[in-house]
């Protein structure tokens, strides 16, 4: 899954209007009537007395006829910084307060408020926060902080505020925060109204169910327990009836809509045909996700698409992206992009997959970077040298690590590029990478996938692990011979990708891939010595953001390791590691 964006297509302040929801991002400065909002720590007894002031206005408002006027409102917020901050920091409530109120002004400025100071005396009326209804947390296993707020917005203004996003810099602060407003009420009727889903297939058997449920109430040797009628009911259906219920565990319909709120989504005209990303927040557990959306090609899903694991010589798309599905579901490292749930649903359209992962974003003040080109391309093309050495050591231990758990369980990702590496904050604050995109990935031992779910490979297959290609995998550039249809593809592939990514965090080229190419290329068919005053000389012409004393000749010993993988000269993970470590 590419949750990033293009290095020349990112814009900040860009509006966009997609069915039912227009999202506005938008900059803003600081606002005066906050600029002196600070909390001592020595203060404590001072701030705790505010608080128990905030939640005696809350229960007055709750208990008055004016409450009636009122409607609930959520608004989740990412928090972007390039220095640590706390979640527990007290500073960061009233922040968040700062933000949630200058959105709402922003968002009316150009609807019904226009003058600041109408606004100050407005927005007691049309709007009430409380600080016992702000929480501040982490994105599940990252470090990027999100506060979930919940307010109470005038019914005057709900309609000018539903499905709206804003951007807010605090320049201040050095603080940037998004914010997208939902209507819970809105969310409450629109829930109340959704149709069940009653295919044919469930029809019949919710009614085969009633009939066997009468039936067996007068039975002494039947448990009353509803979930264990349910149980002995899918034991005696016939074999066709077992598979079409079993079928309903994936196979589902409006899931994707009543669970999520979506924050924003990609334009898919950006990315391949038939496949979403989209930022999501579900409720149930105060979460941000990703999750993408693949369209599937079959007006009929089979039992055996889903759950066959049968190795096959020809395997269809619609069975490539479950597979897909099938192999993040089973790994768990820090280094390999976490898949919390996949499922089918029936939509008028036909069938399509979702895969809900984990949210990755490195969330910088100026960029916001998800994948490892867009870092290589922001963050480490200005560095100074040693600094740049020591953040490539970093994240090319944590793609050893990550490939190496892998393949030690048979996987071969087939697509390896900085695009399908992630790139994030750890809860631990340091820069954390992840393997992503394993639409092309295989599993060696497919046909006997994954009755044990952590199985390793002996050192022996290790080394041998491979894979024939039933299609031409990889992308240009980072792809060897062996990328194409029919060949043998091994760990000795994805070495070679792993140089081409050296090379990319040596130095990243923006724009289209065309340059990268001929950067890769042309190091591949060359000796290092003879191509270090060329590639200065491209540099100096198309990146500007590099360092100002940046040459290729300080990274030389960085290179020969390029080189090697490029050649194959370097066999073993432990041996690439020790060379990484010796930088």
């Amino acid at each position: 899954m590419n949750q990033g964006e293009h290095l020349n297509k990112y814009e900040d302040d860009q509006k966009f209007t997609d069915g039912d929801q227009t999202f506005i991002n938008e900059q803003t400065d600081d606002d005066k009537r906050f600029s002196n909002t600070v909390v001592d720590n020595k203060e404590q007894s001072g701030l705790e007395a505010l608080l128990e002031l905030d939640n005696r206005n809350k229960q007055e408002f709750l208990g008055s006829e004016e409450k009636g006027v009122f409607q609930e409102f959520i608004v989740i917020c990412q928090i972007r910084k390039d220095k640590y901050i706390s979640e527990q920091d007290p500073h960061l409530q009233f922040l968040m307060e700062k933000a949630v109120y200058k959105g709402v002004q922003k968002i009316l400025k150009a609807q019904k408020i226009q003058d600041k100071e109408q606004w100050q005396k407005e927005q007691q009326r049309l709007m009430r926060l409380f600080y016992s209804d702000m929480n501040i947390g982490f994105i599940t296993s990252t470090g990027q902080l999100k506060s979930t707020v919940f307010i109470y917005v005038h019914q005057t203004i709900a309609n000018y505020l539903d499905n709206r996003q804003i951007n807010l810099n605090f320049n201040k602060e050095d603080l940037k925060i998004i914010a997208n407003y939902f209507s819970i009420d809105e969310r409450n009727k629109s829930s109340k109204s959704s149709p069940e889903f009653t295919s044919p297939i469930l029809t019949k058997e919710k009614s085969e169910k009633e009939q066997f449920k009468q039936n067996s109430a007068g039975s002494k040797t039947l448990s009353q327990n509803e979930g264990e009628v349910e149980n002995q009911l899918k034991r005696s259906l016939p074999l066709c009836h077992q598979s079409n219920w079993l079928k309903q565990e994936f196979i589902k319909k409006d899931y994707f809509k009543k669970q999520f709120l979506i924050l924003q989504k990609t334009n898919e005209n950006e990315l391949k045909s038939g496949v979403q990303i989209f930022f999501v927040y579900r409720i149930k557990d105060d979460q941000i996700y990703a999750v993408k959306k693949s369209q599937l090609a079959s007006n009929v899903i089979s039992f055996f698409d889903v759950f066959s694991t049968v190795n096959l010589s020809e395997i269809t798309n619609d069975q490539r992206k479950i597979r897909e599905a099938k192999i993040l579901s089973k790994l768990n490292h820090p280094n390999v992009l976490t898949l919390y749930d996949w499922w089918i649903e029936e939509e008028e359209s036909g069938y399509s997959l979702y895969l809900m992962s984990e949210y990755c974003s490195y969330p910088g003040l100026k960029h916001q970077t998800n994948d490892l080109l867009n870092y290589a391309y922001y963050y480490l093309n200005p560095m100074n040298c040693k600094e740049k050495i020591e953040q490539i050591k970093t994240i090319m231990l944590q793609i050893m690590d990550g490939l190496e758990y892998i393949h030690k369980r048979g996987i071969v990702h087939r697509d390896l590029k900085p695009e399908n590496i992630f790139v994030t904050y750890g809860i631990d604050c340091q820069l954390q990478v992840m393997l992503a995109d394993f639409d092309q990935g295989k599993d060696v031992r497919e046909s006997k996938l994954s009755i044990i779910t952590d199985e390793k490979l002996n050192d022996q297959d290790l080394n041998s692990i491979k894979s024939r290609n039933t299609i031409n995998s990889g992308t240009s550039g980072y792809a060897t011979a062996n990328s194409q249809i029919n060949k043998e593809y091994d760990k000795m592939d994805e070495f070679y990708a792993l140089g081409v990514t050296l090379l990319h965090l040596i130095l990243a080229f923006p724009g289209e891939p065309k340059n990268r190419n001929l950067y890769t290329n042309t190091f591949a068919i060359s000796d290092i010595s003879d191509v270090l005053l060329l590639f200065d000389s491209w540099a100096v012409k198309l990146v500007q953001n590099r360092h100002p004393e940046f040459n290729f000749q300080q990274y030389f010993h960085l290179m020969e390791l390029a080189k090697a993988l490029l050649d194959k000269k370097v066999k073993e993970h432990d041996h690439i590691r020790k060379i990484i470590q010796s930088w």
